[in-house]
């Protein structure tokens, strides 16, 4: 078997080998793409020189090429063992005269090639060239997309308008074209091939040595494997399954982009520079590593990507460090607790008739206190008979962690997120404290003083949504704490004494509790104890 090297032609200096157009063993055409060279001034694609089957690679792809540089060694496809010359010889002296002149028309057909011009078909106004749909070489058919051709009103694909090896392009990327405007040069080649098969297949059945074609002895008998080095960068490279032209290529090299995970908005899902940049876009909007995939073990698959500004105009926002780290540590807590959530509406008409009564300047309060610090002397007492309430699981759930002490958290809504400030020793603080204490920490949270140690060591955390509004929400628990409480507004509502309906204030909770430290029935207990001490204020103050 005869080869030849296929050397780089005359460039203007040197540059690199970005990519490889062709597979070893492939077939390839006289001017057919080979590789892709990049210098500093241009990219462009070297052709082959010569007809045959690529068998060795003599670059590598990063290397350096210049004029003269080997690239390849190629089998030429003329080329024909002696032992099936012979055969081939001995099959035509043996064969009736009327099987051989079939045999000789399938070898040798009777071929005419034309060079025909692709032209711009009628448009209106002229536009620019902004993609080329095939490379210099390619087989196309008619009606095969050849260029994308942008105007000022709309986009769209110009087909071919003839079948053959396209040899040639007439306007560059980027040029105008309107009406008429020369496009595209194409070798068309008309065969007798056809009609020879045609009469050979009408003929009476061949010896097995008869069926030896040209075609047949310049295909390896085995087939031929890529080097391990040459695969590993290739293969992302040369993809028949990815539609996409040279330009959308050239900008997904530059880019790091593998195409095959690319969505194609283009006709026929081809690939286009709009989609490139949309998928670099959106990966680099995503978190580097998103709360669902910072879990092990979870198995949950992460939300799709959705480019809202198709569907009309859009305004993003990056989110605070707040806002950040509370969304991901939600996800983790609401991705590893087993929740359940248990409702409440307790009447606190005697706690609001209290507060009335109130006069904070005795206590050396600014304003009269809230229910909230009413609220937290009352879970700190729960949690002192409860103390399953005020544990921790241990990371690998073998042990349970009983805390000593009682923090508790309380959520602060900011402009820049949520925070859980913690009120240390909360049971060994009166209500003025922790209406002082409250008040210092809703502060520091909106100017956002918090310091990290101000929102670390709680053992429960209240949610509370004050005059905000709702009946009742579920509160996520904040791990590794195992139980949270929500509240939700007060409302006066009617309540029947056995004799007629009286005014009552009426207060939301709802108590969320890890299910694999605590059982329903602890919750109702707990929640029981919450609510006798919220509806008799008295007895909870002694």
């Amino acid at each position: 078997m005869a080869t030849e090297i296929v050397f780089m032609p005359e460039v203007d200096g040197s540059g690199d080998v970005i990519e490889y157009c062709v597979e070893l063993g492939a077939q390839i055409a006289i001017d057919d793409p080979l590789i892709v060279f990049e210098s500093d001034k241009a990219s462009m694609e070297v052709p082959s020189a010569v007809e045959g089957i690529l068998v060795e690679w003599l670059v590598e792809l990063g290397s350096k090429a210049e004029s003269g540089t080997p690239l390849a060694r190629i089998e030429l496809v003329d080329t024909v063992s002696e032992v099936e010359k012979n055969k081939t010889s001995e099959v035509a002296e043996k064969t009736a005269t009327a099987v051989e002149q079939p045999l000789v028309e399938e070898t040798a057909p009777a071929q005419s090639v034309t060079i025909e011009t692709i032209t711009m078909p009628e448009v209106e106004g002229s536009g620019d060239v902004i993609e080329y749909c095939v490379d210099i070489g390619s087989q196309i058919e008619i009606d095969d997309p050849l260029i994308v051709f942008e105007s000022d009103k709309a986009s769209m694909e110009v087909p071919a308008s003839a079948k053959g090896v396209l040899i040639e392009w007439l306007v560059e990327l980027g040029s105008k074209a309107e009406s008429g405007t020369p496009l595209a040069r194409v070798e068309v080649v008309s065969s007798a091939r056809a009609g020879a098969q045609n009469k050979v297949s009408a003929q009476p059945a061949q010896t097995p040595a008869a069926s030896v074609s040209h075609a047949d002895s310049i295909i390896p008998q085995k087939p031929v494997t890529l080097a391990p080095a040459v695969t590993d960068i290739a293969q992302p490279v040369v993809s028949a399954e990815v539609y996409a032209g040279p330009a959308t290529r050239k900008l997904a090299r530059e880019l790091g982009v593998a195409l095959n995970k690319v969505q194609g908005s283009g006709n026929r899902g081809r690939i286009l520079k709009d989609d490139v940049k949309r998928f670099v876009k959106q990966q680099m909007s995503q978190p580097q590593v998103s709360a669902a995939q910072s879990l092990s073990g979870s198995g949950i698959p992460a939300m799709p990507t959705v480019d809202f500004s198709q569907f009309g105009d859009i305004e993003e926002k990056t989110l605070s460090g707040i806002a950040k780290a509370t969304s991901a540590h939600m996800t983790r807590c609401w991705l590893n607790i087993p929740h359940v959530t248990l409702f409440d509406e307790v009447d606190i008409s005697e706690l609001e008739r209290f507060r009335a009564r109130c006069k904070p300047e005795q206590y050396g309060m600014e304003k009269k206190p809230t229910v909230l610090p009413f609220i937290i002397m009352i879970i700190a007492k729960a949690l002192r008979r409860y103390p399953q309430f005020n544990s921790a699981l241990s990371a690998d759930g073998e042990t349970l962690i009983y805390k000593q002490y009682i923090n508790i958290g309380i959520a602060v809504d900011t402009p820049a997120g949520l925070v859980v400030p913690v009120i240390k020793n909360a049971d060994q603080k009166s209500i003025a404290e922790l209406s002082q204490e409250i008040a210092n920490y809703a502060a520091k949270a909106r100017d956002r003083k918090l310091k990290a140690e101000d929102m670390q060591g709680g053992c429960f955390t209240i949610s509370s949504l004050g005059a905000m509004g709702g009946t009742g929400f579920t509160p996520i628990i904040n791990g590794p704490e195992v139980a949270i409480l929500g509240v939700a507004r007060s409302e006066i509502k009617p309540v029947w004494n056995g004799e007629t309906f009286l005014p009552a204030t009426k207060l939301p909770l709802s108590l969320s509790f890890d299910h694999r430290v605590i059982n329903g029935a602890d919750a109702g207990r707990f929640m029981s104890m919450v609510h006798q001490c919220l509806a008799d204020i008295g007895c909870t103050l002694l």
